[in-house]
């Protein structure tokens, strides 16, 4: 992402704007950009320093991840590629910003393990290598901690040893552990567990997200089990051999948003850089690198049957059953079965100011069990109250409450209190804006692409969070009702299904926290082979498209190379990789930023 200033559009008092742009990959030698964002006047200003602000969640952004900057200022007599000069590029390598921490954790589940039980099915041994000192504990997990905050998952697993022998990047070098999630009722769920486990889970747990976990960053990864895609974003895994404790978050975009309502199936085993899926064999007899106490292959097919699971985490039960319930005869894999979460207690956390207007206020918070809530709100000595339940209706089924108060005074500022049923209350307070916001949303790139069974998957982008709804065909489909989001998609399946081979005409409506409306229309055919993609992007009219290389804009707001303007800064958020802790080592990860850059310059 890149984020660019023009000190020609600072104004007498010192304000500007800020227009955010996001990489759309390289044509030729030319980098392209698409204008995604612009900022309120005041989102940054200078004098003798100059500063932005910018939302987290604009930059794709959580606590505790990190990103990379670096930052470019430019001389230019015009806006066409090439026509400016470099001045300064700092740092030469990117910086890298780890944002603070400010999640509230709640605990869903703790519980301790059964100690001595690292035998798999009662009779599993340690290979006979000393690298594997002291020769037990290593794969005994003894306590699992689950907690969740507003933006992720976490669990936490200790074991009887620790050591980083191999000194592995993740602080740790012997185990791996998978976890395996089920959902709940769906179409989708997986019996197979991950490739090298040498197990099932029952029908009845089937997954739709798997974990995997190791003390190589390469290593770690999740599977979804819908789409098949394969991922180590938002994934972070960390040990500390202290504690003997191996730590590993998941954000909520990857193991899904109701963790409460999710059951486990939670694995460890012996971790090998080369064994299949990363899992160490387990042998009839134990060998420098292998486990005993198993069996071998199928003389029919070649299969190892037997688990490669050491231990499985369960507040209770017999692992022994599960893990010998395989028959290499019959070809047939060992079933498990894990663990449910027990009802938590309602709790209110991650309370959040969301935006702020002249005359309004957007506020999310989450809670552990679905309940509305009552806000009420004081400035000096007036008072108003809200219920979540008129407001935002749907939110009295979920665990993620977003409202938006309306009728606030102008630059005042509130205290407020979110009161859940009996739960402990969580409080927030901002300022409204000085600043009376009059101009309505911009729409963007709007596009529209038919999918089979009839359905229309709508994108566009517009210049401030703004909520929305869609007209095609005289039906009218309803998205956001709360003005959160700058990149909107929503799929909608007009009913009855629009005919192949006719020309439509789709209508996007924003409007922002301020109650400014806009509209874009967009034309498009339903092409006779569902599925293709409708003709290049187009923009309507009131989008504002940039080009440095002095052409007209043809499909895209885009820039094609250097973003040279003015006397500007430039500032890039190289947060492709780095967004979040990946499958490769940080020097690749590094080298990787360095060598984006050097592309880009």
């Amino acid at each position: 992402k890149m984020v660019e200033f023009d000190f020609e559009q600072l104004r007498d008092d010192g304000q500007a704007k800020w227009r955010l742009f996001d990489a759309r990959g390289q044509v030729g030698d030319n980098e392209q950009w698409a204008l995604t964002g612009t900022s309120i006047l005041g989102g940054c200003a200078g004098k003798e320093i100059y500063e932005f602000v910018i939302p987290w969640s604009d930059l794709g952004l959580a606590p505790r991840y990190a990103t990379r900057v670096k930052v470019v200022s430019a001389w230019a007599d015009n806006g066409s590629y090439g026509g400016g000069e470099d001045v300064e590029i700092a740092p030469p390598a990117p910086a890298e910003i780890v944002l603070p921490d400010l999640e509230e954790w709640v605990t869903l589940l703790e519980f301790d393990d059964i100690i001595g039980d690292e035998n798999g099915d009662g009779n599993y041994t340690y290979p006979l290598s000393s690298d594997f000192s002291p020769g037990n504990g290593l794969f005994d997990g003894t306590s699992m901690k689950i907690s969740q905050s507003a933006w992720n998952a976490r669990f936490e697993i200790t074991v009887a040893q620790m050591t980083d022998y191999w000194s592995l990047s993740n602080g740790f070098s012997h185990q791996i552990v998978q976890i395996y999630v089920d959902q709940g009722e769906s179409n989708f769920g997986r019996t197979e567990m991950l490739e090298g486990a040498n197990a099932e889970v029952h029908p009845d747990w089937a997954w739709e997200v798997a974990i995997s976990a190791t003390g190589e960053p390469g290593a770690v990864k999740a599977v979804n089990a819908a789409s098949g895609e394969t991922s180590a974003r938002g994934i972070e895994v960390s040990g500390d051999v202290e504690t003997k404790t191996i730590t590993i978050t998941v954000s909520k975009n990857v193991i899904g948003p109701d963790v409460p309502s999710y059951r486990f199936v939670v694995v460890l085993g012996s971790q090998d850089g080369f064994g299949t899926g990363k899992w160490r064999d387990v042998d009839a007899t134990a060998k420098t690198w292998r486990l005993g106490g198993g069996a071998d292959p199928s003389p029919v097919d070649g299969v190892d049957y037997d688990p490669n699971i050491v231990d499985i985490l369960l507040p209770e039960g017999d692992q022994g059953s599960m893990l010998s319930s395989y028959d290499v005869e019959s070809q047939q894999y060992a079933v498990l079965t894990g663990f449910d979460l027990p009802e938590v207690a309602q709790q209110v956390y991650g309370a959040k100011v969301a935006g702020t207007t002249a005359n309004s206020a957007i506020l999310e918070w989450s809670t552990t069990q679905p309940e509305a809530g009552i806000i009420s709100c004081t400035s000096g000595g007036n008072s108003k109250e809200w219920n979540e339940s008129i407001l935002s209706p749907a939110g009295i089924e979920s665990l993620s409450h977003t409202v938006q108060l309306t009728g606030l005074t102008t630059s005042t500022a509130y205290s407020c209190i979110i009161s859940v049923g009996n739960a402990p209350s969580a409080y927030v307070q901002f300022n409204t804006s000085e600043e009376i916001d009059i101009t309505p949303p911009e729409v963007l790139n709007l596009d529209v692409q038919p999918l089979s069974g009839g359905s229309l998957k709508v994108t566009w982008y517009t210049s401030e969070e703004a909520s929305e709804t869609i007209e095609v065909n005289g039906q009218t489909f309803t998205g956001d009702l709360v003005a959160l989001r700058k990149n909107h998609q929503m799929t909608i399946t007009p009913n009855p299904i629009l005919p192949v081979l006719q020309e439509f005409t789709l209508t996007v409506s924003v409007l922002d926290a301020s109650g400014n409306s806009n509209s874009s229309s967009f034309t498009f055919i339903v092409p006779d082979e569902l599925g293709e993609s409708t003709s290049p992007v187009q923009l309507p009219d009131d989008s504002e498209c940039v080009t440095l290389d002095g052409d007209e804009c043809a499909t895209s707001t885009s820039i094609n190379g250097e973003l040279i303007i003015g006397a500007s800064i430039l500032v890039m958020l190289l947060v492709g990789f780095a967004l979040f802790r990946t499958r490769i080592s940080e020097n690749e990860i590094l080298e990787g930023l360095i060598q984006d850059v050097e592309d880009i310059e």
